[in-house]
């Protein structure tokens, strides 16, 4: 039986996994993800050796995704040139702003035209915005940039010495034409650069070399692949594939994919807020809305208070054998959330970061309405994830209504699948049925079994193993009319 590897570069986590090849997980490591590219190449090299001694053997294939926005510049020895550019980082905002007014030359002069050559809305966290910033603020840095590496590319870099990038990756940086399939000359010349700078694209099963980074256990030469943008990779693995079907993937953010038959046209897609990708295949258009803070937005909320001072949740906690349960929030969500009862009545908006789909408001924030002296802050959290739930509903059925593609359901993985009362509510407040991806992890499974085609069909991709939520007609009922408040509170209403 093949074993393959899978590397998911996160936001929180870089998550290195090995698995057979149905996805089962044979070993698995995770670090928090480091500010600098050689901390992050070293935390990957030594979580391949502790997966290789665990396993016994090294991976026959090694595929690579992860978030991207967030690179490095890199200049002519495959130096960074600076700590990594995170996506949520605020340089490049007033840059972004600026250039939602002007356009580049040649494009039309104004947002709609940039949406119709790169599927994006001008954003901040785009690379183009902070190649922009750095123009102005520190020009020594694009005046020394051999090349732009996304976070994927940079760690397939150090492992193969091979500079490659997948074209759903590319098509994040906000300066790649996704009608014609290349760099895009205008946009790029903006921050003085050129598509020279900027890595070939690979197909998401084409090898970019062969590993020659030293990882203990591990085979010199096992070919490295970049599957592609996590999103993508776990709605690839988890069947997301055609219209009709939809993915949820549950991470510090969120984002709902659709597969769609065409592009929309861009004022739509523009006025929505949803980005309009490239498949992983290459073949179509996969429509993606986002919650800049989903699991940030609970990550927020356990850092108000000291939830392990409540003695129920310092008590499931300690049940669980964490180790150090006083620094893990997550293991007292259980003591938490501990006798809430659903619905909670209480309508959140989970805009902690603004609102960007499917109602663009970036200066949106988080409001929390019908709180009553009987809440608790476990009712506060259940909230939170109400709030989430209901977003996603809202933004499932507006792509649905640009793709012309009735859902059939929703498919959701990440690591939020976790929370049982998370997934309860998605699946009561989801028109459609709801199937869970058990995977330990949907991303990192996924560009293990990509890795395993190198040289293939990403046709021939297994599909991860799913679980029907169960559904409660009662509860869902009850959030009908609490799903109305919300589109009232969000001050828009679905179609249709």
């Amino acid at each position: 039986m093949a074993l393959l590897c899978g590397i998911d570069v996160g936001t929180t986590h870089v998550k290195v996994g090995f698995f057979d090849d149905g996805g089962g997980c044979v070993a698995s490591v995770r670090h928090p993800t480091p500010r600098d590219l050689p901390a992050l190449v070293a935390a990957v090299v030594e979580a391949l050796a502790e997966c290789a001694a665990r396993a016994g053997r090294g991976p026959d294939a090694i595929g690579i995704a992860g978030m991207a926005e967030t690179g490095v510049p890199l200049d002519a020895s495959g130096r960074p040139l600076t700590p990594l550019l995170w996506w949520n980082d605020p340089r490049g905002h007033e840059e972004a702003a600026a250039l939602r007014g002007t356009g580049p030359p040649g494009a039309g002069g104004d947002a709609v035209a940039v949406y119709a050559r790169t599927g994006r809305w001008v954003d901040g966290k785009a690379p183009l915005a902070k190649w922009l910033w750095l123009r102005a603020h520190e020009p020594g840095v694009p005046a020394a940039m051999r090349w732009w590496a996304s976070v994927p590319d940079a760690v397939a870099y150090a492992l193969t010495g091979v500079l490659r990038t997948h074209e759903t990756l590319a098509a994040r940086t906000l300066a790649y034409d996704v009608v014609r399939g290349r760099y895009d000359e205008d946009l790029l010349a903006l921050a003085g650069l050129g598509p020279e700078q900027l890595a070939p694209t690979a197909g998401a099963v084409e090898p970019v070399g062969g590993l020659t980074a030293r990882a203990s256990g591990v085979a010199a030469g096992t070919p490295v692949v970049i599957a592609g943008h996590d999103h993508a990779v776990g709605a690839w693995a988890s069947g997301v594939r055609r219209p009709g079907h939809v993915a949820d993937s549950m991470g510090t953010a969120e984002a709902v994919l659709a597969p769609a038959a065409h592009r929309p046209d861009p004022r739509t897609g523009l006025a929505l807020g949803v980005t309009a990708d490239p498949s992983l295949d290459g073949a179509g258009t996969v429509l993606v809305g986002g919650l800049p803070m989903s699991g940030g937005m609970l990550d927020w909320l356990l850092g108000l208070a000291p939830p392990l001072d409540d003695p129920r949740a310092r008590a499931t906690a300690e049940r669980a054998g964490e180790r150090e349960a006083g620094r893990d929030r997550y293991a007292a969500l259980p003591g938490l959330l501990d006798g809430v009862r659903l619905p909670t009545g209480i309508i959140a908006e989970p805009y902690l970061r603004g609102r960007v789909a499917p109602a663009p408001e970036r200066e949106r924030r988080v409001t929390m309405s019908g709180i009553g002296p009987e809440h608790t802050f476990g009712d506060l959290l259940a909230a939170a994830m109400e709030g989430t739930c209901l977003h996603t509903r809202w933004t499932v059925a507006e792509l649905a209504a640009v793709t012309g593609a009735p859902p059939e359901r929703l498919v959701v993985f990440g690591g939020q699948v976790r929370v049982p009362l998370w997934m309860r509510v998605k699946a009561a407040v989801s028109p459609v049925p709801v199937e869970v991806v058990r995977a330990d992890d949907a991303v990192c499974a996924g560009a293990a079994l990509i890795a395993g085609q190198a040289g293939g069909s990403l046709g021939d991709v297994p599909v991860l193993p799913r679980e029907p939520q169960r559904h409660d007609p009662g509860l869902a009922a009850a959030y009908l009319p609490l799903y109305e408040r919300f589109l009232t509170s969000a001050g828009r209403r679905e179609h249709g």
